[in-house]
């Protein structure tokens, strides 16, 4: 049987197509928006089958209809508008509208489907103001203090998810990700139709490498808990997979250091792409590369590796090989095409 991904052309929904394709499954990808033709072109050559649904998530009927497509035993929900604070401010509706009441829509679907799991993605953001204090945040220990209404977005769904598995008796796991690191992300601001406002600095770091740019950092650093994004699509499927889930909530994500990792990137892009410089922000100059936030704290992982085994890249020199290895094979057409 299938696993259906919404969200399937996505940042997330993409690496957990991937990840189902290599593993030799059948996949149905739920988007609105096409596959970007170069990562179809990768994916072609993998074991898996994927096949394309064009679909907007609000919509019942299509989301319905790519259910039906071809029998599902598992849907993994990636789809979601992931907003900063411009859009927040000017276009706050569609946030909701999206995370939360699509959320919904996909465990009805899954419910009249007869669909065996659904494994719903939300974010680490839910913890909010919790990720600025020290310590690991843990799933039922943490507390839970959204402040953007993307992060209060995303609890919401968690709550209305855990409710409606319960009236239901559906099997529903939600997994908290970290920030992704790695493999077909866009600068949404700059992609059309786009729904991820955010851009990474690895990614705005590898894009001006492939361009042989130079790259100004700010003085200061500043650390997320990042995950390879491979590993994220890996770590999904294993929770749609697994025999038997002990819990509903789930931390994805590295659970590592971070501390000097983009200026360690920065040197890794440098030996591939030669014509590619970087260095920090002189006083008074402004950096070309951006951050997000401030400094966030770690989450606890254990959970998830108790309970389906699946264990995320620590080594931050494999990551940085494997996502230097991409960029190397597909950057240069990847953001060619997002611009």
């Amino acid at each position: 049987m299938a696993v259906l991904v919404t969200g399937g052309s996505g940042y997330v929904g993409l690496n957990v197509v991937q990840a189902l394709a290599a593993a030799g499954r059948e996949v149905v990808s739920f988007d609105r928006l096409p596959q970007p033709a170069v990562a179809a072109q990768a994916f072609a050559s993998l074991p898996g089958r994927v096949e394309q649904v064009r679909g907007e998530l609000r919509d019942r009927d299509a989301l319905a209809r790519a259910i039906a497509h071809r029998p599902c035993e598992a849907i993994i929900h990636t789809a979601a508008i992931t907003s900063g604070p411009a859009r927040e401010a000017t276009d706050p509706c569609p946030v909701f509208e999206v995370n939360v009441l699509g959320t919904i829509g996909v465990l009805e679907a899954a419910r009249d489907a007869g669909v065996r799991r659904v494994v719903i993605t939300s974010s680490g953001a839910a913890y909010g103001e919790s990720l600025y204090r020290p310590g690991l945040m843990r799933e039922d220990d943490t507390p839970v203090l959204p402040t953007t209404l993307y992060a209060t977005s995303k609890y919401t769904a968690e709550r209305a998810a855990r409710r409606l598995a319960e009236l239901w008796s559906l099997e529903v796991a939600c997994a908290r990700l970290g920030t992704l690191v790695g493999p077909w992300e866009r600068d949404g601001s700059a992609h059309a139709g786009g729904v991820r406002d955010n851009f990474g600095p690895h990614s705005q770091l590898a894009a001006l490498a492939v361009r042989g740019g130079e790259a100004v950092l700010p003085v200061a650093e500043s650390t997320r808990d990042w995950v390879y994004a491979p590993d994220v699509g890996r770590g999904l499927v294993a929770l749609a997979e697994a025999p038997a889930l002990g819990h509903f909530a789930y931390n994805l994500s590295a659970g590592i250091d971070w501390t000097g990792d983009v200026a360690a990137w920065c040197d890794e892009l440098a030996r591939r792409f030669p014509r590619f410089s970087w260095r920090h922000a002189r006083d008074g100059e402004s950096p070309t590369v951006h951050y997000t936030d401030r400094a966030r704290s770690n989450m606890d992982v254990s959970r998830l590796e108790q309970d389906t085994g699946f264990r995320a890249l620590r080594e931050r020199p494999a990551i940085h090989a494997a996502f230097g290895e991409w960029v190397e094979w597909h950057g240069a057409a990847w953001w060619a095409a997002a611009d």
